[in-house]
């Protein structure tokens, strides 16, 4: 089985409530296995969701990924990762991904709990 951690354990807990379907990733990082608890984002692939402590907290499958521009979030995205606008959604994640410009590139995945 597959594994990923996401950056807090309140992203986790919405994951596990069922309320958070999106999050974003680098270009360059999607294939990278950045450690034992990050695998490679591959879609249709079911992943164990652990939280900070390592524990497995919810599965999820991966059903979509899109590359996405700073300056055009879809509204797939933004409501999938729980904000209320594009505008919250970039206040969430512009440390992130370093005060990136209009035309900044990455990658939005899209899951679905399984269990």
């Amino acid at each position: 089985m597959r594994r990923i951690q996401f950056a807090s354990d309140r992203l986790v807990q919405q994951v596990v409530e069922g309320t958070k379907t999106a999050s974003v990733v680098r270009l360059g990082e999607v294939d990278v296995e950045e450690d034992e608890y990050n695998h490679p984002l591959v879609v249709g692939e079911i992943y164990d969701v652990y939280d900070s402590s390592r524990t497995r907290r919810a599965a999820i499958r991966i059903v979509g990924m899109e590359l996405c521009r700073w300056d055009e979030i879809p509204e797939r995205l933004w409501r999938g990762e729980t904000n209320r606008s594009a505008g919250e959604f970039r206040e969430d994640h512009v440390e992130y991904f370093g005060d990136p410009g209009p035309g900044f590139e990455f990658v939005a995945y899209y899951f679905q709990r399984t269990k």
